[in-house]
């Protein structure tokens, strides 16, 4: 392994890291506009040179320089601050003023390195170019090309990850803009990416667009729910409101990106179909009325216990035990997607699969005995085996194609069929109103973690279960999450007595002691 010194820091990195990754682990910070960890190298914007002391010739730009035994660097010279400033004034020469107005502003790479490496000062006498502003790129993007500093990123991003190709650079010299070529469109479903790369404000979200500046906003991560992937996300919010989900890098799961089918999800937590209240045969009450409701309907009969694969693992942990306190009853795992369910898929990271949990669900089944498929339960309603079910987070009903179902309760977060002919309904917490987990196509356990807080009388669905569970027989589990997850992992051997502090930023791969690491592919 190389041993390197930047700054007359030495660090020991592994082969093929680039000298702006091994400075990083040297706690120092080389600023950079054309470089992206999950890109190929461009080298384009001269942001990143460096000197160089020994093992090379200097200056020379960091991003392309590959840290090899001896390699000595400097950061921090009065050359490497002359050299930032001019390409800093070099950038700005034809950039806009448009910072007060600048949708990007808070958030702007541009900014944030004029602040730290600009001289303050410009020495245009000239007029400066003007390109086009406030095109409409896509359904989903404005272009601004007076602000593009032409760093590519972009047009690598369509050409390695997307492999479409379509955003190109045109003209010479300071006449450079990107765009598409007349005819073509940007039509993929991973747009919204190309905004998130973008290191200025050339190119913004049609949506999100003047809604929210960006510095009132808190970031808390969590899991995208959209499919079985469960890319890594951080949730933007403010005031108990959420405004967007922004892809948290994971190179075990998904890279740097995210989906725009999974990035349009930040709004389900608000949509009218939300169940904000509990219900007993139609008519609204409150949680102790509703939880009493069930108990009754359960006491004494059969009952078909339905794991929620958009559950939480705490959610069908506390399932499982309230299970088996009834005699009788059965867990259920159903194998396909709700009805509502937009099943695209791709060979990216988008997955027909669309229940970020069905790997946890048959994981808490495994620890409790097994459970019967979808077809199983249908042929065990239509036997009349069961006299009650109950149903964590799933549309039960709809996936039976509208099976006559006696005595369903359903806790969950939206209406479906099943909450349609349920004779109690209990209001679950979204996964950005609670904490909690999820396992993912790939085994890997995910925390996801509370943003805002339960919309109206919701609660974690650990804690709606067994609220049930204390009106029936007493409480099987408590409403700790962390308790649940502890006790689930020490009953089973893949999670080897994980836990929610265990857990990193990247996740825990079941069956194995070590925190998830196999990098993802980036294209």
């Amino acid at each position: 392994m190389p041993v390197v010194k930047v700054d007359g820091i030495e660090v020991t990195v592994e082969n093929g890291v680039n000298m702006i990754q091994a400075a990083a682990l040297a706690g120092v910070d080389i600023p950079h506009f054309c470089y992206h960890q999950d890109l190929s190298i461009a080298g384009n914007c001269r942001m990143c040179l460096v000197d160089v002391e020994a093992g090379g010739r200097g200056p020379d730009i960091a991003c392309n320089m590959q840290a090899r035994d001896g390699l000595e660097i400097r950061t921090d010279s009065d050359n490497v601050s002359k050299m930032r400033e001019s390409v800093m004034e070099f950038l700005l020469k034809n950039h806009p003023l448009d910072c007060p107005v600048c949708d990007q502003s808070g958030e702007c790479t541009l900014q944030d390195h004029y602040s730290d490496h600009g001289n303050n000062g410009s020495r245009l006498a000239d007029i400066k170019n003007h390109a086009p502003k406030r095109q409409t790129l896509s359904e989903k993007i404005i272009l601004d090309a007076e602000r593009c500093i032409a760093c590519s990123r972009c047009v690598r991003f369509g050409d390695e990850i997307t492999n479409t190709g379509d955003l190109r650079l045109f003209e010479r010299t300071d006449h450079t803009e990107i765009g598409l070529f007349p005819g073509e469109a940007l039509d993929h479903g991973y747009q919204g990416n190309l905004i998130d790369i973008c290191p200025v404000g050339a190119l913004t979200s049609r949506e999100f667009r003047f809604q929210k500046r960006v510095w009132y906003l808190r970031e808390t991560p969590s899991i995208c729910t959209g499919c079985a992937t469960g890319c890594n996300i951080v949730v933007e919010h403010q005031s108990g409101e959420v405004f967007r989900f922004k892809p948290r890098r994971n190179p075990s799961v998904n890279s740097s990106w995210m989906c725009d089918e999974g990035r349009e999800t930040w709004n389900q937590s608000n949509d009218a179909s939300r169940i904000l209240m509990a219900k007993v045969e139609g008519s609204r009450t409150d949680f102790a009325a509703a939880a009493t409701a069930a108990a009754e309907l359960l006491s004494g009969k059969k009952v078909a216990i339905v794991l929620g694969t958009k559950g939480s693992n705490e959610g069908n942990r506390v399932m499982a035990l309230l299970g088996s306190k009834l005699e009788g009853s059965k867990l259920f795992v159903l194998g396909g997607n709700d009805p509502s369910d937009v099943t695209s898929s791709d060979n990216l990271l988008k997955v027909e699969d669309k229940s970020p949990n069905r790997a946890g669900a048959k994981l808490v089944a495994d620890v409790s005995g097994g459970a019967g498929t979808e077809n199983d339960l249908k042929s065990a309603l239509a036997g009349r085996e069961f006299d009650a079910m109950v149903v964590l987070q799933d549309d039960a009903v709809g996936r039976m194609g509208g099976a006559t179902v006696p005595n369903v309760i359903f806790i969950g977060t939206h209406a479906n069929e099943t909450s349609a002919v349920a004779k109690v309904v209990i209001p679950a917490a979204a996964h950005v109103e609670f904490n909690g987990t999820f396992i993912n196509k790939d085994g890997i356990v995910q925390r996801f973690r509370r943003a805002v807080h339960p919309s109206g009388d919701s609660l974690p669905d650990y804690s709606a279960v067994d609220k049930v569970a204390v009106a029936l027989c007493g409480s099987v589990a408590g409403s700790d999450g962390a308790e649940i997850f502890a006790g689930l992992a020490k009953d089973s051997p893949e999670l080897n007595g994980a836990s929610w502090s265990s857990i990193s930023g990247t996740g825990h791969q079941i069956g194995s002691t070590q925190t998830a690491g196999a990098a993802a592919p980036s294209k």
